[in-house]
């Protein structure tokens, strides 16, 4: 065991993950592929892991809808599937919980100070109306209110704050 003096000097690290910037088209028609562009940085300490979460709450799946572009995170992006097993409670206590919809999640692992990463969907919208998603980062360790982003809004399915974005999508 360590001295609690030793423990006590010892300085845990705040991440601090920003999305720095959301390019969409506001509207789009029907049978059309638009492009999201989503960017993040680091402005706080190291983070061991840093993530981008994009999600589709209007989706009940991503393939053949949503496919990655490019990107330049250190780990390959993955896509969470509605139902399939995610973390929530980052905040509180942590648990399981089924994702209510899907995703595309984009990480660096580690995350440095100062370090922009982004990736790139095309999104072809099967219907009508306004295609919503939601857009967040987390910095781990999750040790304060600066290690998520957005820090207020709208709260999803794993009880993180997330932004809105949409595009009208309207018939031909």
């Amino acid at each position: 065991m360590l001295p609690q003096s030793y423990l006590d000097s010892v300085r845990v690290p705040k991440p601090e993950p920003v999305i720095t910037d959301v390019t969409l088209p506001d509207s789009i028609q029907l049978g059309q592929t638009f492009t999201l562009h989503v960017t993040a940085t680091n402005r706080g300490d190291h983070a061991d892991m840093q993530i981008v979460s994009v999600a589709f709450p209007n989706l009940t799946r991503t393939d053949g809808i949503v496919t990655i572009q490019k990107h330049d995170f250190k780990q390959t992006p993955v896509f969470i599937k509605a139902g399939q097993e995610i973390g929530a409670g980052y905040v509180g206590p942590q648990r399981i919980v089924a994702a209510q919809y899907p995703a595309v999640e984009a990480s660096n692992r580690p995350w440095e100070k100062g370090v922009t990463s982004s990736i790139e969907l095309a999104i072809t919208p099967q219907s009508e109306g306004r295609f919503v998603v939601f857009v967040k980062a987390i910095g781990l360790p999750h040790n304060g209110d600066q290690a998520h982003w957005p820090s207020d809004g709208i709260i999803d399915h794993q009880d993180e704050f997330v932004s809105v974005y949409s595009v009208d999508v309207t018939k031909t």
